[in-house]
């Protein structure tokens, strides 16, 4: 079955770079996707998801939280720091989950691309958001085009109309 599963994303992803998502670690690419749609702000806001975010997207909840919206400000360095940590935090929540897959039989060989795409996803929304999600689902059974399709609904809200163009370009990526 592993082998069957390899050879049909090798030809369907003309790629020989298949890994095991437990052991791939973000690129380039994904940081500065990244770091691209979330933008950097210096200064903290609410933008009515139930959480202050401040930096390039770090996000705290408001019942927990020290940020203040529109009052607490940080340096660029702090903001470094903020996404460098939560950056790690994305990457890894997707190698914990492709181990966890291993652990009961289930090997997806992933690409770059792949990987980098379930980073950005994980940061955006959240790891258990993107491991209780349709998309994941149909990856964990080696549906990629599939898997690729539906990240383009992926979290989509009323009032979010730039999230919609960024899970667009996503799905692109995830399935190039």
């Amino acid at each position: 079955m592993k082998h069957i599963i390899r050879k049909i994303l090798k030809e369907e992803f003309k790629t020989s770079n298949l890994k095991n998502g437990k052991s791939l670690v973000a690129s380039q690419w994904a940081e500065d996707f990244i770091k691209g749609h979330e933008k950097l702000r210096l200064t903290a806001y609410d933008i009515g998801d139930n959480h202050i975010t401040i930096g390039y997207g770090h996000a705290e909840l408001k019942s927990t939280t020290k940020l203040v919206a529109n009052k607490t400000k940080i340096t660029k360095e702090k903001a470094d720091q903020y996404f460098k940590s939560d950056y790690e935090e994305a990457y890894s929540c997707i190698n914990r989950l492709f181990k966890q897959w291993e652990s009961i039989g289930i090997d997806i060989p992933l690409n770059q691309n792949m990987f980098d795409v379930l980073t950005s996803l994980s940061f955006n929304s959240g790891c258990n958001t993107v491991r209780q999600s349709s998309f994941i689902q149909q990856l964990k059974i080696g549906e990629y085009q599939k898997a690729g399709e539906q990240i383009k609904t992926h979290g989509l809200v009323d009032g979010f109309g730039g999230l919609s163009t960024r899970r667009n370009k996503e799905s692109q990526h995830f399935l190039s």
